[in-house]
């Protein structure tokens, strides 16, 4: 091919329309049901990951919104609220292996906030995790564990 074809052939392939996009059905861009295949993971998770704010993240974040109780202290990282959080941390992490997430650690209470309404507060939780079909078979094995201590107090008093 001469000179002048090779830039005949340049010009008009860069004059071609780009390929097109995939679309859904309402034509906007087509989003991967499994971004972590196109090694996006972190995609992925903030896709599962209703309370995460990033388009892409690292960790599942969950946001618990309970009533405000005047008689309890408002320092959330005081040691009377940890039964609170160790069940809000088990509650998180069962919903991560229902949104096909596998935790990589056992979570932490990251945050209060007061929440809008004036009356509740906005506890956050983190947990770092891989989406469930990349996971190594160690990270699909996850135990969910609950101190089900109350359970069986009632059990032994009954």
């Amino acid at each position: 091919m001469g000179a002048p074809k090779k830039a005949a052939a340049a010009k008009a392939a860069a004059d071609a329309p780009a390929a097109p996009e995939e679309t859904d059905a309402t034509g906007a861009p087509e989003l991967l049901q499994f971004p972590s295949d196109a090694g996006q993971p972190e995609v992925e998770i903030a896709e599962r990951s209703a309370d995460v704010d990033d388009r892409e993240a690292s960790e599942h974040r969950k946001v618990f919104v309970i009533p405000r109780n005047d008689l309890v202290t408002q320092d959330y990282d005081d040691e009377i609220h940890a039964e609170l959080h160790r069940a809000n941390i088990d509650a998180m992490r069962q919903a991560m292996v229902l949104q096909g997430l596998r935790p990589t650690e056992d979570g932490r209470f990251v945050r209060a906030q007061n929440h809008s309404d004036g009356q509740s507060v906005c506890l956050t939780y983190a947990c770092a995790c891989v989406p469930a079909h990349v996971a190594t078979p160690e990270q699909n094995v996850v135990a969910i564990t609950v101190d089900d201590q109350h359970a069986l107090e009632e059990k032994t008093r009954g």
